[in-house]
């Protein structure tokens, strides 16, 4: 009989949009299942079943009822199915999993627990101030954070084995390394440009200040009319405004990943993340990262090696740098070659799963 692989979705992530679909949440236990030829199937309430046939055809989705009681009806389905389920893989150390977790862990005692803590800095310190943070912790067989400073962090305060596994990228189609040569002078940032979190009016501010004027800076991603007034406001009479960009969001992963490619700088000038998924994207893609201090920048820029890092409100610092870097062709070609190789080794997800079945203990069927 095959083994079988679940992705036990909590309470705060009963409903999976079509982008988590591409987004560690699922790739990891799809691809984790791929790789060693397990069943994979993901217990939540709501998700885009079609999509989910249509790009991973072998995973199932099994319906669980938000109903009455979440937590009730998962406990339920794993009462009775618990036996079937060899890695059950959680994402993101919430209250719920506690009570979800313990029942597995009951009715297959030699069933082994994946989590992804998925925790920044913020998040990190409420945690510790919650009694079931430890608890829920010990119940796992293998915890992984997606950078060092958390991975420390973690390991210092529960003294528990804290595995590092980064956020990385997944190829619906293959794709060659991109040659420096091909690509122009254009900054890239990519997510939800309207979400307060994301700061892009200041990343906007500091490429005007920076006054580039054979450069664009090109926004991808959706936004409101709010913040789109917003934006036109902040744009208004400068002469720089024709450089920035609006493309809106782009679903079409081709047209995205061209993006890219042809871009030499990646900015983000987030408050908060936890090892950004589009850091993996741009370093794939060869781009020199200009970030603010959030969790996984000194990884994905090898300590400042292939990006500079800014104070989270300091646009000015950033403007500056955009200043400073877009006139060293040489510092964005080293970065360009050397993100890529890094990137490609190390952050291709279907690498990445390779060794989190290593710290399982687990092999491929043969």
């Amino acid at each position: 009989m095959s083994k079988k692989i679940a992705f036990i979705c909590s309470v705060e992530s009963y409903k999976l949009s079509d982008a988590h679909i591409f987004k560690d949440l699922c790739l990891v236990p799809i691809l984790l299942g791929e790789y060693l030829g397990y069943d994979v199937t993901i217990l939540t309430t709501e998700m885009n079943e079609a999509l989910l046939k249509q790009t991973f055809p072998s995973v199932t989705f099994q319906h669980i009822p938000f109903e009455d009681d979440y937590v009730a009806n998962m406990n339920s389905y794993l009462i009775e199915h618990a036996k079937d389920i060899d890695i059950a893989f959680a994402i993101g150390p919430y209250p719920s999993y506690l009570p979800i977790l313990k029942t597995y862990k009951k009715f297959n005692p030699n069933g082994k627990i994946y989590m992804k803590l998925d925790v920044n800095r913020f998040w990190l310190s409420r945690l510790k101030t919650y009694p079931y943070f430890s608890e829920l912790l010990q119940l796992c067989d293998v915890l992984s954070s997606e950078c060092e400073s958390i991975q420390s962090s973690i390991h210092e305060f529960t003294n528990l084995d804290i595995k590092r596994i980064p956020n990385g990228f997944y190829e619906l189609f293959q794709t060659e390394p991109v040659p420096f040569q091909e690509k122009k002078n254009r900054i890239v940032t990519v997510g939800r440009l309207d979400a307060p979190e994301k700061q892009i009016l200041l990343a906007v501010k500091a490429f005007l200040e920076a006054q580039l004027a054979d450069w664009e800076f090109r926004l991808i991603g959706p936004m409101s009319e709010a913040f789109r007034q917003e934006l036109l406001n902040v744009l208004d009479g400068n002469p720089f405004a024709a450089q920035v960009i609006m493309l809106g969001p782009i679903y079409d992963k081709m047209q995205l990943e061209e993006e890219y490619r042809k871009a030499k700088i990646f900015c983000l000038t987030s408050l908060v993340e936890c090892y950004a998924h589009v850091f993996a994207e741009a370093a794939k893609n060869g781009c020199y990262i200009v970030t603010t201090d959030v969790d996984g920048a000194a990884d994905i820029t090898h300590n400042q090696r292939f990006g500079i890092i800014h104070p989270t409100h300091d646009w000015q610092s950033v403007g500056r740098t955009l200043q400073q870097v877009t006139k060293q062709e040489g510092l964005l070609a080293d970065a360009c070659e050397h993100l890529q190789t890094f990137a490609r080794a190390e952050l291709n997800w279907k690498h990445i799963v390779q060794k989190v079945a290593e710290y399982l203990e687990e092999k491929p069927i043969e």
